[in-house]
């Protein structure tokens, strides 16, 4: 592990470390120490400085944060950005961490990643939470946008796609952070982990994980019929959460009541504070 920065975060020491994988350079903090982490995985174009407002949670269970390959601080290679790659990035994060088990946060594009990773490492992955992202059982439907993001204008589109993700609780400080860092992110991992995206619609066919499972949704976007679908596939799931009025982002949004939510739910398993 190259340790980057070493600072005391209330009781808890944070380590600034890179991992290194497929020749690549994969950014993360680790909080606390031992076998097993809550492991928060960003969403599409975003950053581990997404998670910022659940430093309540990191202060309190051994945590980490991981830029995915082409986001934030971790290198950029000309790769095809698929969730397997991103997945098989954060496996090389939990080992050079020594992290055994992991609790798997989801935002977003963050969920088919963690799909991934179900799949790819079987027995590593101890729950599974759902942000505001979603699981597909078919292809989507064909759309002009991977062609929109593969021309000059695509920062057009994009930024129009983002704004469509705030809600009334967005405060425009928030809208403008997140945007100018979702707009910087290079175009050719824009295109290519959107084209991922799209290309993961499998990840829920005919799977079956047992392992305990909690979904924190904006709600009006789904309904009974894509809640009884996910039980299908997380048997165990033990709570749905649909806030009405949120935003995409609405861990950022409304952290308090959503680092509640995630509190109790790391407690009703059993994952002690280190």
């Amino acid at each position: 592990m190259r340790v980057a920065v070493l600072i005391l975060l209330s009781a808890m020491a944070l380590v600034a470390a890179d991992a290194h994988f497929d020749g690549a350079r994969v950014h993360y903090e680790s909080y606390g120490s031992g076998p097993k982490a809550v492991v928060f995985i960003h969403g599409w174009t975003c950053d581990l400085t997404f998670w910022r407002g659940q430093a309540p949670i990191y202060e309190k269970y051994r945590s980490l944060l991981i830029d995915l390959p082409g986001h934030g601080e971790s290198d950029k290679p000309p790769v095809s950005y698929t969730m397997d790659y991103f997945a098989r990035a954060v496996d090389a994060v939990l080992r050079d961490a020594g992290v055994e088990h992991a609790v798997l946060l989801g935002h977003s594009m963050g969920v088919p990643v963690a799909m991934a990773f179900l799949h790819l490492f079987p027995g590593k992955a101890k729950a599974m939470v759902f942000v505001d992202g979603y699981l597909r059982w078919d292809a989507p439907k064909n759309s002009d946008a991977i062609a929109t993001l593969d021309t000059p204008n695509y920062k057009t589109w994009m930024s129009g796609v983002v704004d469509s993700m705030f809600s009334s609780n967005t405060s425009p400080a928030l809208r403008q952070e997140i945007k100018s860092k979702m707009l910087a992110t290079p175009r050719q991992v824009v295109f290519s982990a959107w084209e991922g995206m799209r290309s993961a619609a499998s990840l829920a066919r005919d799977a079956t994980f047992s392992i305990p499972a909690l979904a924190i949704l904006r709600g009006g976007r789904v309904n009974t019929a894509y809640k009884k679908r996910l039980r299908s596939v997380f048997p165990d799931l033990r709570g749905y959460e649909t806030w009405q009025g949120s935003g995409h982002f609405l861990m950022m949004e409304s952290p308090a009541r959503f680092n509640q939510s995630l509190a109790a739910f790391l407690d009703s398993i059993g994952f002690s504070a280190p």
